[in-house]
């Protein structure tokens, strides 16, 4: 992150920031509907990028940016069920990026009031696939909004996500697991348009535990799907989840404990370190 002091437009330390990132990790693919597993992956993401940015003071910042990664997936176990790639696959994107966010929560975890967006925006080309020049664009928009009553919080979520490319290698979101669809498992619902809406209800108890800002009792209503094409996306067939939790904001940050359930999916007790 490299200030830049120039004195255009409405602020005067725009800046220069560069970012690399190396991600190993399994994906598992379901079904959709059944939630039976399909095939077990192993994904490596490597990332460069580079974003020319504008700070807003303590609004929030916009980023323009170019951006370059490659993945690598190579299968592990695959059921006959599955009709995606059965070999290993290496996609390569490279994009222009736009990326703003706005943050006005008093607090990252478990906020009682304010409001925050974050919006991107990709546009580029795939290599890799059988068009060694397919175009591609991404578009990413978050909403968060809380408000704060007698010490009863709401807090209300909403997201969209859309990917032009139909490769289905990459760019492709998931939904499920706790709070991201609660009562499905982590990744089941998988497409390259996905709907999501929750709402949040917790209220701060008194007397929180040591080395914690505070301790949190509430529950979730979670709304959403993801589809494979853009003539599928529909708000009748939406998917339902909740879940009932207990949640404490620590220093190593957000701890739940607690309940999920879903209509199309199942009921379990969960244990959850981060941000959801």
């Amino acid at each position: 992150y490299h200030p830049l002091n120039w004195t255009l437009g409405i602020s005067n330390d725009w800046f220069l920031s560069g970012y690399a990132e190396i991600e190993q990790r399994k994906l598992v693919i379901y079904d959709n509907d059944s939630g039976d597993e399909l095939g077990r992956f192993q994904r490596g993401t490597r990332r460069i990028g580079v974003d020319l940015g504008q700070p807003w003071g303590e609004f929030g910042e916009l980023r323009l940016g170019i951006s370059h990664q490659v993945q690598r997936t190579s299968p592990d176990i695959v059921s006959e069920a599955y009709n995606g790639p059965r070999d290993k696959t290496r996609v390569r994107e490279t994009g222009l990026r736009l990326g703003v966010v706005i943050d006005q929560l008093d607090y990252a975890n478990f906020p009682q009031r304010g409001y925050r967006v974050q919006g991107e925006a990709v546009l580029g080309r795939l290599g890799g696939l059988s068009d060694d020049n397919e175009r591609f664009n991404r578009a990413e928009l978050q909403l968060t909004g809380v408000r704060t009553w007698r010490g009863h919080t709401l807090n209300a979520y909403a997201r969209g996500l859309h990917t032009g490319s139909d490769s289905g290698r990459l760019g492709r979101y998931t939904l499920g697991g706790f709070h991201q669809l609660s009562g499905y498992k982590p990744g089941q619902l998988d497409g390259n348009y996905v709907l999501f809406g929750r709402l949040t209800y917790y209220k701060r108890l008194d007397n929180p535990p040591l080395f914690t800002r505070g301790l949190f009792i509430g529950g979730t209503l979670e709304a959403g799907n993801a589809w494979e094409r853009r003539g599928d996306l529909s708000l009748s067939n939406l998917r339902g989840g909740g879940s009932l939790f207990l949640g404490a904001d620590t220093g190593l940050g957000p701890m739940y404990f607690g309940l999920t359930y879903a209509p199309g999916g199942s009921a379990g007790l969960v244990l959850f370190i981060g941000r959801p």
